[in-house]
């Protein structure tokens, strides 16, 4: 007669998923760096062409030329 066979492994913590709590594919951290991101970019998206034409405008105007 043999040893009765051992049972199997007991499954590591890690692999049992925590329905509590959602699986998130990216950290906080880095979802908040993106929107910070997005918001830096939008932002010189919108002030850099207004901010060109009024260089030019300035640059141009007709009282600096000596026109008027």
């Amino acid at each position: 007669m043999g040893a009765a066979p051992s049972p199997p492994p007991l499954p590591c913590r890690m692999d049992l998923p925590d329905p509590s709590l959602p699986k998130h594919i990216l950290d906080v951290w880095v979802i908040v760096l993106i929107i910070l991101a997005t918001i830096l970019v939008m932002t010189a998206l919108v002030l850099c062409p207004a901010t060109a034409i009024i260089i030019y405008r300035v640059r141009t105007h007709p009282t600096r030329n000596g026109i008027v």
